[in-house]
Protein backbone atom coordinates (compact mmCIF):
# COMPACT_ATOMS: atom_id res chain seq x y z
CA UNK A 1 0.00 0.00 0.00
CA UNK A 2 0.72 3.60 -0.30
CA UNK A 3 2.41 3.75 3.15
CA UNK A 4 4.45 0.61 2.74
CA UNK A 5 5.84 1.78 -0.16
CA UNK A 6 6.40 5.68 1.30
CA UNK A 7 8.40 3.55 4.18
CA UNK A 8 10.47 1.22 1.86
CA UNK A 9 11.49 4.61 0.01
CA UNK A 10 12.63 6.22 3.79
CA UNK A 11 14.60 3.13 4.29
CA UNK A 12 15.94 2.69 0.56
CA UNK A 13 17.20 6.75 1.57
CA UNK A 14 18.56 5.73 4.67
CA UNK A 15 21.43 3.41 3.04
CA UNK A 16 21.52 5.39 0.18
CA UNK A 17 23.21 8.02 2.76
CA UNK A 18 25.98 5.89 4.03
CA UNK A 19 27.05 5.49 1.11
CA UNK A 20 27.23 8.61 -0.07
CA UNK A 21 27.24 11.18 3.30
CA UNK A 22 25.64 13.94 1.59
CA UNK A 23 22.32 12.70 1.20
CA UNK A 24 21.80 12.05 5.36
CA UNK A 25 20.12 16.05 5.69
CA UNK A 26 17.53 14.35 2.75
CA UNK A 27 16.90 11.34 4.09
CA UNK A 28 15.54 12.49 7.93
CA UNK A 29 14.18 15.13 6.29
CA UNK A 30 12.20 12.46 4.42
CA UNK A 31 11.23 10.79 7.74
CA UNK A 32 10.61 14.01 9.31
CA UNK A 33 7.92 14.89 6.94
CA UNK A 34 6.66 11.26 7.02
CA UNK A 35 6.34 11.61 10.76
CA UNK A 36 4.91 14.61 11.25
CA UNK A 37 7.54 15.90 13.31
CA UNK A 38 8.83 19.87 13.49
CA UNK A 39 12.80 19.38 13.48
CA UNK A 40 14.86 16.33 13.37
CA UNK A 41 18.58 15.96 14.15
CA UNK A 42 20.88 12.49 13.63
CA UNK A 43 23.97 12.02 15.53
CA UNK A 44 26.94 9.57 15.05
CA UNK A 45 29.81 9.97 17.66
CA UNK A 46 33.03 7.94 18.19
CA UNK A 47 33.42 7.30 21.42
CA UNK A 48 36.30 8.00 23.29
CA UNK A 49 37.61 11.00 20.78
CA UNK A 50 34.07 12.24 20.33
CA UNK A 51 34.87 13.08 16.73
CA UNK A 52 31.27 13.44 14.82
CA UNK A 53 31.17 10.80 12.36
CA UNK A 54 27.05 11.93 10.88
CA UNK A 55 25.88 14.81 11.92
CA UNK A 56 22.63 16.21 9.71
CA UNK A 57 19.69 18.42 10.27
CA UNK A 58 15.76 18.76 9.28
CA UNK A 59 14.34 21.79 9.25
CA UNK A 60 16.60 23.73 11.45
CA UNK A 61 16.56 27.34 10.81
CA UNK A 62 19.22 29.55 11.15
CA UNK A 63 21.08 30.60 13.29
CA UNK A 64 19.50 27.87 15.71
CA UNK A 65 21.40 25.25 12.71
CA UNK A 66 24.40 26.95 13.14
CA UNK A 67 24.63 26.32 17.11
CA UNK A 68 23.31 23.11 17.57
CA UNK A 69 26.44 21.57 18.30
CA UNK A 70 27.15 23.94 21.62
CA UNK A 71 24.27 22.33 23.46
CA UNK A 72 25.59 18.35 22.46
CA UNK A 73 26.43 17.98 26.51
CA UNK A 74 23.21 19.97 27.71
CA UNK A 75 20.70 18.07 25.94
CA UNK A 76 22.68 14.70 26.84
CA UNK A 77 22.65 15.54 30.80
CA UNK A 78 18.43 15.89 30.22
CA UNK A 79 18.37 12.75 29.44
CA UNK A 80 20.49 12.08 32.54
CA UNK A 81 23.92 12.13 31.10
CA UNK A 82 25.99 9.36 29.50
CA UNK A 83 25.56 6.48 32.47
CA UNK A 84 21.58 6.87 32.13
CA UNK A 85 21.64 6.61 27.64
CA UNK A 86 23.91 3.48 28.39
CA UNK A 87 20.98 2.04 30.16
CA UNK A 88 18.10 3.18 27.65
CA UNK A 89 16.68 0.51 25.08
CA UNK A 90 18.37 0.62 21.68
CA UNK A 91 15.93 0.75 19.01
CA UNK A 92 12.79 2.12 21.17
CA UNK A 93 11.55 5.15 21.04
CA UNK A 94 11.17 7.31 23.70
CA UNK A 95 9.14 10.51 24.45
CA UNK A 96 10.46 13.05 26.91
CA UNK A 97 8.08 14.03 28.31
CA UNK A 98 7.28 10.62 29.77
CA UNK A 99 11.32 11.13 31.47
CA UNK A 100 11.07 14.65 32.78
CA UNK A 101 8.83 17.27 33.40
CA UNK A 102 8.90 20.78 31.18
CA UNK A 103 9.35 22.61 34.06
CA UNK A 104 12.83 20.86 35.23
CA UNK A 105 14.37 22.55 31.64
CA UNK A 106 13.82 26.11 32.89
CA UNK A 107 17.11 28.14 33.20
CA UNK A 108 18.82 25.03 31.21
CA UNK A 109 21.36 26.50 28.36
CA UNK A 110 19.66 24.13 26.11
CA UNK A 111 16.45 24.89 26.69
CA UNK A 112 16.37 28.65 27.16
CA UNK A 113 18.28 29.18 24.29
CA UNK A 114 17.70 26.44 21.52
CA UNK A 115 14.23 24.90 22.29
CA UNK A 116 11.99 27.46 23.96
CA UNK A 117 13.21 30.54 21.33
CA UNK A 118 12.11 27.73 18.21
CA UNK A 119 8.74 26.41 20.76
CA UNK A 120 9.43 23.27 21.04
CA UNK A 121 8.23 21.49 24.13
CA UNK A 122 8.86 17.55 23.41
CA UNK A 123 11.15 15.43 21.63
CA UNK A 124 10.76 11.87 20.40
CA UNK A 125 14.25 10.42 20.61
CA UNK A 126 16.30 7.31 19.76
CA UNK A 127 19.52 5.58 21.21
CA UNK A 128 20.46 3.83 18.20
CA UNK A 129 23.94 2.69 19.49
CA UNK A 130 25.85 2.87 22.00
CA UNK A 131 29.30 1.20 21.95
CA UNK A 132 32.39 2.63 20.23
CA UNK A 133 29.55 4.66 18.82
CA UNK A 134 27.41 6.66 20.44
CA UNK A 135 24.61 7.29 17.91
CA UNK A 136 21.09 9.00 18.59
CA UNK A 137 18.23 10.70 16.36
CA UNK A 138 16.07 13.11 17.61
CA UNK A 139 12.76 14.71 16.53
CA UNK A 140 11.38 17.54 18.17
CA UNK A 141 7.58 18.54 18.63
CA UNK A 142 6.45 22.44 18.04
CA UNK A 143 4.37 23.87 21.03
CA UNK A 144 1.31 24.30 18.28
CA UNK A 145 1.70 20.00 16.91
CA UNK A 146 -0.83 17.86 18.79
CA UNK A 147 0.70 15.29 21.67
CA UNK A 148 3.08 12.66 20.06
CA UNK A 149 0.60 9.81 18.85
CA UNK A 150 1.02 6.07 19.00
CA UNK A 151 0.76 6.35 15.24
CA UNK A 152 4.21 8.10 14.94
CA UNK A 153 5.79 6.05 17.71
CA UNK A 154 5.18 2.57 15.56
CA UNK A 155 6.00 4.73 12.29
CA UNK A 156 9.94 4.93 13.85
CA UNK A 157 9.47 1.24 15.44
CA UNK A 158 9.59 0.39 11.73
CA UNK A 159 12.55 2.91 10.48
CA UNK A 160 14.75 2.16 13.93
CA UNK A 161 16.36 -1.13 13.12
CA UNK A 162 17.64 0.84 9.50
CA UNK A 163 18.66 4.10 11.02
CA UNK A 164 21.02 1.84 13.89
CA UNK A 165 22.60 -1.09 11.14
CA UNK A 166 23.29 2.66 8.98
CA UNK A 167 24.84 4.59 11.89
CA UNK A 168 26.71 0.95 12.66
CA UNK A 169 28.04 0.88 9.15
CA UNK A 170 29.08 4.70 9.17
CA UNK A 171 31.18 4.03 12.11
CA UNK A 172 32.96 0.96 10.47
CA UNK A 173 33.75 3.64 7.38
CA UNK A 174 35.23 5.96 10.16
CA UNK A 175 35.19 9.16 7.79
CA UNK A 176 36.96 7.40 5.05
CA UNK A 177 34.04 7.55 2.76
CA UNK A 178 34.96 11.85 2.42
CA UNK A 179 38.56 11.61 1.52
CA UNK A 180 37.68 8.19 -1.11
CA UNK A 181 36.75 9.11 -5.00
CA UNK A 182 34.63 6.13 -4.95
CA UNK A 183 32.71 4.28 -2.62
CA UNK A 184 34.53 1.40 -4.09
CA UNK A 185 38.05 3.06 -3.10
CA UNK A 186 36.39 3.53 0.85
CA UNK A 187 35.74 -0.36 0.96
CA UNK A 188 39.49 -0.90 -0.44
CA UNK A 189 40.95 1.10 2.78
CA UNK A 190 38.67 -0.57 5.44
CA UNK A 191 40.37 -2.71 7.97
CA UNK A 192 37.43 -4.31 8.25
CA UNK A 193 36.55 -7.08 6.06
CA UNK A 194 33.97 -6.00 2.92
CA UNK A 195 32.62 -7.78 0.39
CA UNK A 196 30.27 -6.71 -2.24
CA UNK A 197 27.65 -10.00 -3.35
CA UNK A 198 24.88 -10.81 -5.62
CA UNK A 199 21.95 -12.00 -5.50
CA UNK A 200 23.05 -15.63 -5.28
CA UNK A 201 26.10 -15.20 -2.62
CA UNK A 202 28.50 -14.72 -5.51
CA UNK A 203 31.23 -12.77 -4.47
CA UNK A 204 31.44 -9.83 -7.05
CA UNK A 205 34.21 -7.78 -4.97
CA UNK A 206 36.18 -8.45 -1.72
CA UNK A 207 38.75 -5.79 0.15
CA UNK A 208 42.43 -6.97 0.85
CA UNK A 209 40.92 -7.63 4.69
CA UNK A 210 38.47 -10.40 2.96
CA UNK A 211 40.22 -11.89 0.98
CA UNK A 212 42.29 -12.47 3.97
CA UNK A 213 39.86 -13.97 6.16
CA UNK A 214 38.11 -16.46 2.93
CA UNK A 215 41.89 -17.15 3.02
CA UNK A 216 41.86 -18.22 6.28
CA UNK A 217 38.10 -19.43 6.03
CA UNK A 218 37.50 -17.75 9.28
CA UNK A 219 34.73 -16.49 9.55
CA UNK A 220 33.83 -15.99 6.20
CA UNK A 221 34.40 -18.57 3.36
CA UNK A 222 34.04 -18.76 -0.36
CA UNK A 223 32.94 -21.64 -1.86
CA UNK A 224 33.08 -21.86 -5.97
CA UNK A 225 32.84 -17.98 -5.81
CA UNK A 226 29.68 -17.98 -3.32
CA UNK A 227 29.91 -16.53 -0.10
CA UNK A 228 29.47 -18.61 3.34
CA UNK A 229 29.57 -17.68 6.97
CA UNK A 230 29.62 -20.95 8.24
CA UNK A 231 29.28 -20.45 12.17
CA UNK A 232 26.55 -18.50 11.87
CA UNK A 233 24.82 -18.53 15.07
CA UNK A 234 21.24 -18.93 13.20
CA UNK A 235 21.48 -20.64 10.24
CA UNK A 236 19.90 -18.95 7.34
CA UNK A 237 19.65 -15.67 8.18
CA UNK A 238 22.79 -13.84 6.26
CA UNK A 239 21.25 -15.79 2.77
CA UNK A 240 17.64 -14.31 4.63
CA UNK A 241 19.17 -10.36 4.59
CA UNK A 242 21.06 -10.67 0.99
CA UNK A 243 17.24 -11.34 -0.48
CA UNK A 244 15.87 -8.72 1.61
CA UNK A 245 18.34 -6.60 0.14
CA UNK A 246 17.87 -7.75 -3.41
CA UNK A 247 14.01 -6.77 -3.00
CA UNK A 248 14.75 -3.51 -1.64
CA UNK A 249 15.61 -3.99 1.93
CA UNK A 250 12.23 -4.65 2.56
CA UNK A 251 12.90 -7.70 4.80
CA UNK A 252 15.49 -6.14 6.77
CA UNK A 253 14.15 -5.10 9.51
CA UNK A 254 15.36 -6.90 12.89
CA UNK A 255 18.52 -5.98 14.32
CA UNK A 256 21.46 -4.34 12.92
CA UNK A 257 24.05 -7.33 12.51
CA UNK A 258 24.74 -11.10 12.10
CA UNK A 259 26.29 -12.73 15.10
CA UNK A 260 29.09 -15.44 14.26
CA UNK A 261 31.78 -17.22 16.03
CA UNK A 262 35.24 -17.02 14.68
CA UNK A 263 37.31 -20.07 14.88
CA UNK A 264 38.92 -19.34 18.58
CA UNK A 265 35.68 -19.24 20.18
CA UNK A 266 35.57 -15.48 19.48
CA UNK A 267 32.39 -13.20 17.97
CA UNK A 268 32.16 -11.30 14.70
CA UNK A 269 29.03 -9.61 13.70
CA UNK A 270 28.54 -9.10 9.73
CA UNK A 271 26.69 -6.36 8.71
CA UNK A 272 24.25 -5.94 5.70
CA UNK A 273 24.32 -2.85 3.68
CA UNK A 274 21.86 -2.81 0.55
CA UNK A 275 23.04 -1.41 -2.33
CA UNK A 276 20.28 -2.26 -5.07
CA UNK A 277 19.22 1.88 -5.08
CA UNK A 278 22.86 2.72 -5.97
CA UNK A 279 23.64 3.10 -9.27
CA UNK A 280 27.51 2.99 -8.52
CA UNK A 281 27.22 -0.72 -7.95
CA UNK A 282 24.94 -1.61 -10.27
CA UNK A 283 27.10 -2.59 -13.05
CA UNK A 284 28.82 -4.67 -10.65
CA UNK A 285 25.24 -6.74 -10.10
CA UNK A 286 26.02 -6.23 -6.64
CA UNK A 287 22.97 -6.23 -4.36
CA UNK A 288 24.74 -6.01 -0.79
CA UNK A 289 27.85 -5.09 1.23
CA UNK A 290 28.55 -6.89 3.85
CA UNK A 291 30.83 -5.50 6.43
CA UNK A 292 32.77 -7.95 8.97
CA UNK A 293 33.14 -6.33 12.46
CA UNK A 294 34.69 -7.60 15.83
CA UNK A 295 32.53 -6.31 19.19
CA UNK A 296 34.26 -3.64 20.88
CA UNK A 297 33.28 -4.87 24.20
CA UNK A 298 32.42 -9.07 24.61
CA UNK A 299 29.31 -9.68 23.54
CA UNK A 300 28.16 -12.10 26.25
CA UNK A 301 24.79 -12.77 24.58
CA UNK A 302 24.04 -12.97 20.70
CA UNK A 303 20.88 -10.45 20.78
CA UNK A 304 20.37 -10.01 17.67
CA UNK A 305 20.20 -13.77 16.88
CA UNK A 306 17.51 -14.12 19.84
CA UNK A 307 15.53 -10.89 18.94
CA UNK A 308 15.58 -13.15 15.46
CA UNK A 309 14.58 -16.61 16.81
CA UNK A 310 12.06 -15.20 19.09
CA UNK A 311 10.80 -12.01 17.73
CA UNK A 312 11.60 -10.18 20.96
CA UNK A 313 11.09 -6.12 20.85
CA UNK A 314 14.18 -4.30 22.03
CA UNK A 315 12.77 -3.67 25.19
CA UNK A 316 12.25 -7.56 25.81
CA UNK A 317 15.92 -8.26 24.84
CA UNK A 318 16.92 -5.45 27.09
CA UNK A 319 14.55 -7.27 30.22
CA UNK A 320 16.09 -10.42 28.93
CA UNK A 321 19.63 -9.20 29.03
CA UNK A 322 19.20 -7.73 32.75
CA UNK A 323 17.95 -10.50 34.09
CA UNK A 324 20.42 -12.73 32.82
CA UNK A 325 22.85 -10.91 35.15
CA UNK A 326 21.18 -11.17 37.92
CA UNK A 327 18.52 -7.98 38.30
CA UNK A 328 15.87 -8.04 40.32
CA UNK A 329 12.89 -6.89 38.43
CA UNK A 330 13.20 -3.95 40.97
CA UNK A 331 16.34 -2.95 39.82
CA UNK A 332 15.30 -3.58 36.07
CA UNK A 333 13.01 -1.12 36.31
CA UNK A 334 14.95 1.48 38.15
CA UNK A 335 17.83 0.56 35.20
CA UNK A 336 15.62 0.79 32.26
CA UNK A 337 13.53 3.80 34.03
CA UNK A 338 10.15 2.18 33.78
CA UNK A 339 7.44 0.92 36.01
CA UNK A 340 7.75 -2.24 37.75
CA UNK A 341 4.93 -3.37 36.45
CA UNK A 342 6.12 -2.50 33.10
CA UNK A 343 8.88 -4.80 33.52
CA UNK A 344 6.39 -7.80 34.99
CA UNK A 345 4.44 -7.54 31.71
CA UNK A 346 7.96 -7.38 29.65
CA UNK A 347 9.06 -10.46 31.55
CA UNK A 348 5.87 -12.28 30.97
CA UNK A 349 5.95 -11.48 27.18
CA UNK A 350 9.51 -12.79 27.03
CA UNK A 351 8.48 -16.07 29.08
CA UNK A 352 5.98 -16.60 26.66
CA UNK A 353 8.21 -16.28 23.36
CA UNK A 354 11.25 -18.11 24.47
CA UNK A 355 8.82 -21.05 25.76
CA UNK A 356 10.04 -20.66 29.47
CA UNK A 357 8.25 -20.53 32.82
CA UNK A 358 10.65 -18.98 35.08
CA UNK A 359 13.82 -16.74 35.40
CA UNK A 360 15.89 -19.53 36.03
CA UNK A 361 14.78 -21.64 33.01
CA UNK A 362 15.77 -18.25 31.48
CA UNK A 363 18.97 -18.07 32.79
CA UNK A 364 19.87 -21.64 31.55
CA UNK A 365 18.54 -20.93 27.78
CA UNK A 366 21.35 -18.15 28.51
CA UNK A 367 23.89 -20.32 29.10
CA UNK A 368 23.10 -22.80 26.37
CA UNK A 369 23.20 -19.66 23.56
CA UNK A 370 26.54 -17.81 25.15
CA UNK A 371 28.79 -16.79 23.02
CA UNK A 372 31.26 -16.74 25.96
Amino acid sequence: DIRTQAELDLIAGIYDAVIEPARWNDAIDGIRRHLGFQLCTLTVVSIPSGRVLVGAQSNVPHPFSETAHLYGNDALEQWGGLKRIETLVQEEPMLFSHYNRLADLVGRPFYENWSRPQGLVDQLALVLEFTALLANIAFAVHDSAPPVSNAQIEGLRVLAPHLRRAAIISGLLDGRQQAAASFEATLAALGSGVVLVDEQLRVIYANERAEAMFAAGDPLVRTAGRLDLPRELVRGQLAAAVAAAARGSAGLQRGSGIPARLSDGGEAVVHVLPLGRHQATRSFAAVAAMFVAQPSRELNLPMEALQLLYQLRPAEARVFELIVRGLRAADIASTLGIAPSTVKTHTLRLFDKVGVHSRAQLAKLARDMSLG
